[in-house]
């Protein structure tokens, strides 16, 4: 397969589904359920902090143009922490996006599909996503731009839509149970900007790198506002998370949108787009788990990773048991191991890595 450069809109449409499919899962409720009536400001909060923590990385990455996370890996400590950083990085994309393919599967099972066992589901997208992987010319980009306004449309759509259900006045108390709450505790949240991992990984693939930091800033901003709108159309819309039935939280807030008697039950057109996006998702985390292993192995068909991931893909994401199985390891292990790889050793091997630029610079 080739490895064709991507524009910066396509960079930024990446980084954004990225996020999007992780806000249609759970992140909406997880962040409501730990600040509640502070949601709003929380989410702004934890933007400002993932744009100052965009910028760190930028500026790091910047000081090796071109190269990513695994090149500056292996420059700070050799082949063995190039796997290691490598193999972390491939079973985190490849481990979590397996957690959201059962939830999303589940979901879809019990909406639509009850005569039709999850397995089956499972299967079909990561059929759809190991054959978008295989195409030449990197088109998992280019077709997600097209999927991008989409996802756009369709959320600002939700929330005009649903506008006289909103009710304001719930997002009293403003700071819902404290400063702390808000604004320590509530900085776990920052894990809901998934698109910062695969930040690491872009500088090889941008036709112009030096707009790294464009890209994932603007990036950051939209996801974001995407989530800002998301989570308060939930927060607006029900009393906390009791009446919803916390499958895709904004499909609780769809079924309420009807314009007379012609427009209703759009709620299948919005799946539609969602499955779109989400086959677009698993796509993008194939191809980045199937590029650091062949820059790992220096086997040049990038073919036979896509296959053998997605084949663990699809193990991976039956072998959990059940729906709160998933809920799980996505509110509880997906956070921690957010915090640990994409926030601390990323950042460490980074800061390492210029460190050692500097001397080296030093003693010549």
């Amino acid at each position: 397969m080739e490895d064709t450069k991507i524009g910066s809109k396509e960079a930024i449409a990446l980084l954004v589904t990225i996020a999007f499919n992780h806000i249609i899962m759970n992140i909406t409720k997880s962040i409501i359920d730990t600040t509640e009536t502070a949601s709003l400001i929380n989410i702004l909060y934890i933007g400002i902090i993932s744009i100052i923590f965009t910028s760190i990385i930028c500026y790091f990455l910047n000081k090796f143009p071109t190269l990513d996370l695994i090149d500056i890996s292996e420059y700070l400590g050799g082949k063995l922490l190039k796997w290691i950083i490598g193999l972390l990085f491939v079973g985190y994309f490849i481990f979590f996006a397996a957690i959201l393919l059962n939830m999303f599967s589940s979901c879809l099972e019990i909406i639509y599909f009850q005569l039709v066992k999850t397995i089956y589901i499972v299967g079909l997208f990561v059929i759809a996503a190991v054959v978008a992987c295989t195409i030449r010319h990197n088109a998992i980009y280019r077709t997600n731009l097209i999927i991008f306004p989409l996802i756009i449309i369709s959320t600002l759509f939700i929330f005009i839509a649903d506008y006289r259900y909103l009710e304001f006045e719930k997002m009293y108390p403003i700071l819902g149970n404290g400063f702390f709450t808000t604004f320590v505790a509530g900085l776990s949240n920052m894990f809901a900007f998934q698109g910062l991992a695969y930040i690491y990984f872009m500088p090889p693939k941008l036709k112009e790198p030096n707009k790294l930091k464009k890209v994932a800033i603007t990036s950051i901003v939209l996801s974001c506002l995407f989530l800002l709108i998301s989570v308060a159309i939930i927060l607006f819309m029900f009393n906390g998370f009791v009446e919803t039935d916390e499958l895709l939280p904004l499909y609780s807030a769809v079924k309420y949108i009807e314009f007379g008697s012609f427009f209703q039950k759009l709620d299948s057109t919005f799946v539609l787009i969602w499955i779109l996006a989400f086959v677009s998702y698993l796509s993008i985390a194939l191809k980045f788990s199937s590029n650091i292993l062949k820059k790992l192995t220096n086997i040049e068909n990038e073919s036979i990773f896509t296959y053998l991931l997605g084949i663990a893909l699809f193990f991976l994401a039956i072998w959990q048991k059940n729906y709160a199985v998933s809920i799980f390891l996505a509110d509880t292990v997906y956070k921690y191991a957010f915090f640990t790889l994409v926030i601390g050793i990323s950042l460490l091997v980074l800061f390492s890595a210029t460190i050692k630029q500097k001397i080296r610079k030093w003693f010549k």
